[in-house]
């Protein structure tokens, strides 16, 4: 199955990789799919990898070492994701809709929003009038929303069905029923506080029980491991061993983090080091969205441009925070990241429809 090709060796560990003069080599089978997209050898942590893989493992050896620590910071992950990728990567989806519906003007965006802002309404609304319904439909969104976004940047969608589902439900099986299966009351925590602030009956509604609640994401830990070793071995079937093996690596830095770090601070880290940073990564990456023109051929400065494309968003979102808060009790560090945790909950369902809308990357 081998054939000779020209291939170009690189330095960096970045998306601007340096080419030097070209050698003859042989390209097989289990190599094939790592160079198909950019024709390049890479190191074994690099791209759309090597960000998300530093801040796991920074994260997880913090957790393991200093539980106590990641307590004591919980909120602010959060509080760095209103700047850096983590509210600009949704805030993007007012200029996303629009370049897709190649729509001009205020006007003619606004109404291309429509949808996005009717299903905003329906969300709020929905956890108004059943706060506890809503967030079990919340993370469950979550465990899709995350594990396909990490899906498509890691290349297992090009794998196969096994490979690439049982990679979107086990990463946020592992990280979010390992929060809850090991630290129930603090990750139930946010979310109690959110249907209590939002919730129009927040005496009677009704809430899952926090026991059954744990048992619940025991069971959900359980079958995402067995998931994450379903699919690595799907990729190994493939040839792509070294893909398999860093899935695996990357499945447990999550676990480890997970299960020593407190729930906020864990899940906040996965947040704005893993899944935003892989979403704007892939708008960064998509010719349709810079356009016209692009006008940066190096990757940071497209990521920049696309926290950019954020601002007229962002300045509404922000603005939303402030009510949340207010109903909360406290504009104090946690109260924000609640406030940004409840603001997710109206505008994950939207933004995950939106994202289904994206084409394939086409730049490097």
């Amino acid at each position: 199955m081998g054939q000779t090709l020209f291939k170009t060796k690189v330095y960096l560990t970045s998306d601007d990789l340096i080419p030097v003069p070209p050698s003859t080599s042989v390209l097989t089978e289990s190599n094939r799919f790592s160079d198909s997209l950019l024709g390049v050898d890479r190191v074994f942590f690099s791209g759309a990898r090597a960000w998300p893989c530093s801040v796991l493992a920074l994260t997880a050896l913090l957790g393991f070492l200093y539980p106590q620590f990641t307590t004591l910071i919980a909120p602010w992950p959060f509080l760095v994701a209103l700047v850096f990728f983590g509210m600009p990567h949704g805030a993007a989806d007012w200029c996303v809709e629009s370049k897709l519906m190649h729509r001009n003007g205020f006007f003619a965006r606004l109404i291309g929003f429509k949808n996005y802002l009717f299903w905003m309404f329906a969300c709020t609304l929905f956890i108004a009038l059943a706060p506890g319904i809503a967030i079990l439909g919340f993370l469950l969104l979550t465990v899709f929303h995350f594990g396909m976004a990490d899906a498509t940047a890691v290349g297992a969608d090009e794998d196969g069905f096994v490979a690439r589902w049982a990679l979107v439900i086990s990463r946020g099986l592992l990280l979010l029923s390992t929060a809850f299966a090991l630290h129930s009351q603090e990750a139930w925590r946010p979310f109690s506080e959110i249907a209590q602030a939002i919730s129009l009956w927040p005496q009677t509604s009704w809430m899952p029980n926090i026991d059954s609640l744990a048992q619940l994401a025991t069971i959900g830990m359980v079958f995402g491991g067995l998931l994450a070793f379903l699919g690595c071995v799907a990729r190994m079937r493939r040839g792509h061993w070294r893909e398999a093996f860093q899935d695996m690596f990357e499945h447990s830095l999550v676990v480890v983090l997970a299960v020593f770090s407190d729930p906020l601070f864990a899940i906040g880290c996965f947040f704005i080091g893993v899944h935003a940073f892989r979403h704007t990564r892939r708008l960064a990456q998509t010719k349709i969205i810079l356009e016209p023109p692009v006008t940066h051929s190096n990757f940071w400065a497209r990521v920049i441009h696309v926290h950019f494309l954020s601002l007229p968003l962002m300045l509404p979102t922000a603005a939303c925070l402030l009510p949340l808060c207010w109903m909360l009790g406290s504009f104090d560090a946690r109260s924000i990241a609640v406030s940004s945790i409840a603001f997710y909950m109206i505008t994950t369902l939207p933004h995950h429809l939106l994202g289904l809308k994206l084409p394939a990357v086409d730049l490097r």
